[in-house]
C-alpha cells in the first residue's frame, strides 16, 4: 500500500499514515450504496470505521490527525461526489419538531420493512425553500407535516462537519400523500359495500345506506352527541343550538370518546353501542369533532366506525370539522355538515321548515277561508238582491190582489148587508105581528130549562152525601185511635216518633204508647222477624 507524508502539523512531528488518496478511495467506496441503492448511509459507522481502520492510535512518538480536519476531508469527497445531486425520496417521518421563531422542521426519515422493523433511517431538516414547500403541502392537503407521515420528498446531501451527515428537503409531493390516502379510503368503501350489501349500497356516486333511508323526526328536540369531553366543537354546537334566535329547545345528551387515532376506533363503536343501549328515544345522533390535521380524521376513514353508522338505527347527522374531504362516516352518515357550527344550524333549519310549513297551512287556511268566505259573500249578495227584486214583485202582485179583494169585499158586504137588512125587515115585521105566541113560546122553554136545573140539583146533592159518608167511614178507620185499640202501638226514640228498628239496641230508652197508656222502657234485645206473628 502507498503512503504520503501528510505534513498536518503537531509540534512540527510528521504523521506517516496510509496515503490521503486511500481514504478518498473507501469513502468513494463507501459513497458508492448511496449513489445505486438510495441513501442508506451509516454516517457514525463510517467515521467508527475510518478512525479504526486509518488512524495509528496514538502514541507518544507518533503525530496524529484533528477530527475536524478528518469530517473536513469527508465533507470534501461526500460533496464532491454529490455535487449538486437531489433524490426522490419515499419514507415515514418521525421525531420531528419544529421552531416556529426560524421556520425550521427538524426530523428523521426512516424506512421500515414488511414487519415495520427498521430498514433506513437517516437525519432530516427543511428550512426556507423546504419550509415553504412544507407550508403549501399542508395547505393543500389538510395534512400536518408531523409524525408518522408517509412522504415522497425531494432532498439533497449536507454533509456538517459537526452536525454530521443529513438530508435536506427541497420539496415534497403533495398528490403522493393525497393519493395514499385516497387510496386506503377507497379501498375501505368499496369493502363496505362488497361485505354488507344489506346495509350500504353504492347509487351513482353517492352512497346509500340504511341509517340514510331512515326518515328525520318532524321536529328534532332529543340529541345524543358522540365527542371529546374536551372538544371545542361541542361546546360551539351547543352554544349555536342553544342560542337559536326562534326559542326552540332541545334536550342534549353528552356521550363522550376519543375521536383521533384509528387505534380508538373500537371505542367509538363501543360509545355509539352505549347511545342505543340507553333505551332513550333519540330523534338524532350527532358525531361532532373539530378542525385538525388529515390524520387526525383517519379514525373516521375507520372501516368499523363505517358500517356502525351506516346501521344504526337513528339518523346520524356529522358534524366533523374537515372542510376539504368527505370521511366514511360522513358518507354513511344520514346527514353530513362540515363543521359542529354546521350541523347545529342544519337542526334548526329543519325546525323551522317544519315551523314555516305549518305557518304556511296555516295563511293558507286563511287565505282559503277568505276566498270561500267572498265567494259565499258574493252568492249572498246576489242571493238578497234577487229576494228584494223578487219581494218587490211579490209585494205588487199582492197589493194590487188585496186592492181587486177589498172592492170584491165592499161589493160583496154592500150585497150581504143587503140581504140581511132585508131578512131583519122581514123578521121585525114578522114579530111584529105575531108577539104572544113568540113570547109563550119563550116561556115555555125557560120553565122547562129550570125544572131540568132543579132535578140535576137533587141528584147531584144526593151523590155528594154518598162521597162524604164514604170518606167518613175511611178517616174513621184510619185513625191512630182507632188503629191503636185494634193491639198497634206508637214507638217513638227521643220524643220522635219511629220506624227504624236500628236506632233501638240494647241498652236504648224508648216510649211505647197504646190506645190509653205510654210505656218508657229500656231495649234489652233486637231481634229479626218474619211478620207471620201478626193476626189483623
Amino acid at each position: 500500500m502507498a503512503t504520503t507524508n501528510l505534513s498536518i502539523g503537531h509540534k512540527g512531528r510528521v504523521l506517516k499514515r496510509p496515503g490521503a488518496y486511500n481514504i478518498l478511495a473507501f469513502a468513494y467506496i463507501i459513497m458508492c450504496p448511496v449513489r445505486c441503492f438510495g441513501l442508506i448511509i451509516n454516517t457514525p459507522g463510517l467515521i467508527l470505521y475510518l478512525i479504526a481502520n486509518f488512524i495509528t492510535p496514538w502514541r507518544p512518538d507518533l503525530e496524529y490527525i484533528r477530527l475536524s480536519a478528518l469530517n473536513r476531508q469527508i465533507q470534501a469527497v461526500i460533496d464532491g461526489h454529490f455535487n449538486e445531486l437531489s433524490f426522490w425520496v419515499v419514507a415515514d417521518i418521525t421525531n420531528h419538531s419544529y421552531k416556529e421563531r426560524t421556520n425550521y422542521h427538524y426530523f428523521d426519515l426512516v424506512e421500515k420493512g414488511n414487519n415495520n422493523d427498521l430498514v433506513a433511517k437517516i437525519a432530516g431538516k427543511a428550512w426556507v425553500a423546504g419550509s415553504q414547500r412544507i407550508k403549501e403541502f399542508e395547505r393543500i392537503t389538510g395534512q400536518a407535516f408531523t409524525n408518522n407521515i408517509h412522504v415522497l420528498v425531494k432532498v439533497k446531501e449536507n454533509y456538517h462537519v459537526v452536525y454530521g451527515l443529513s438530508l435536506d428537503v427541497i420539496d415534497i409531493d403533495t398528490n403522493f400523500t393525497i393519493g395514499m390516502l385516497a387510496q386506503q379510503r377507497e379501498a375501505t368503501l368499496a369493502e363496505l359495500v362488497a361485505k354488507n350489501p344489506d346495509v350500504i349500497k353504492k347509487v351513482g356516486g353517492r352512497y346509500v345506506t340504511r341509517n340514510s333511508q331512515l326518515p328525520l323526526p318532524l321536529v328534532i328536540q332529543r340529541i345524543a352527541v358522540v365527542a371529546s369531553k374536551t372538544s371545542a366543537g361541542n361546546e360551539d354546537f351547543r352554544h349555536t343550538l342553544l342560542n337559536n334566535p326562534y326559542g326552540y329547545r332541545f334536550e342534549i345528551d353528552d356521550y363522550f370518546t376519543v375521536v383521533q387515532n384509528e387505534a380508538n376506533a373500537a371505542l367509538f363503536v363501543e360509545t355509539l353501542i352505549q347511545v342505543f343501549r340507553s333505551g332513550i328515544q333519540y330523534d338524532v345522533v350527532v358525531i361532532i369533532r373539530g378542525g385538525g390535521a388529515q390524520t387526525d380524521f383517519l379514525i373516521f376513514d375507520n372501516y368499523k366506525i363505517g358500517l356502525a353508522v351506516a346501521r344504526f338505527p337513528i339518523p346520524v347527522i356529522t358534524g366533523i370539522g374537515h372542510l376539504r374531504n368527505e370521511t366514511i362516516a360522513d358518507l354513511m352518515a344520514h346527514t353530513q355538515t362540515k363543521t359542529p357550527t354546521k350541523a347545529a344550524e342544519f337542526i334548526i333549519a329543519h325546525n323551522k321548515k317544519f315551523e314555516d310549513e305549518i305557518s304556511g297551512f296555516e295563511k293558507t287556511i286563511i287565505i282559503k277561508s277568505q276566498q270561500l268566505f267572498a265567494a259565499h259573500y258574493r252568492e249572498l249578495t246576489d242571493l238578497k238582491t234577487f229576494i228584494i227584486n223578487q219581494s218587490r214583485t211579490l209585494i205588487n202582485e199582492q197589493k194590487d190582489m188585496l186592492v181587486n179583494n177589498n172592492q170584491v169585499i165592499i161589493n160583496k158586504t154592500k150585497t150581504l148587508l143587503s140581504h140581511k137588512r132585508n131578512d131583519l125587515m122581514f123578521t121585525t115585521a114578522v114579530f111584529l105581528s105575531k108577539p104572544k105566541v113568540i113570547t109563550g113560546n119563550k116561556l115555555n122553554d125557560l120553565s122547562n130549562i129550570l125544572q131540568n136545573i132543579v132535578a140535576f140539583k137533587n141528584n147531584y146533592l144526593k151523590n155528594q152525601k154518598g162521597y162524604l159518608g164514604h170518606f167518613t167511614s175511611v178517616f174513621n178507620l184510619m185513625s191512630p185511635k182507632n188503629i191503636l185499640k185494634r193491639g198497634f202501638a206508637i214507638v217513638k226514640y227521643q220524643d220522635k216518633i219511629t220506624v227504624d228498628p236500628g236506632v233501638f239496641q240494647p241498652g236504648t230508652e224508648m216510649e211505647v204508647i197504646l190506645s190509653d197508656k205510654s210505656i218508657k222502657s229500656v231495649v234489652k234485645s233486637n231481634q229479626q222477624h218474619d211478620g207471620k206473628e201478626f193476626n189483623i
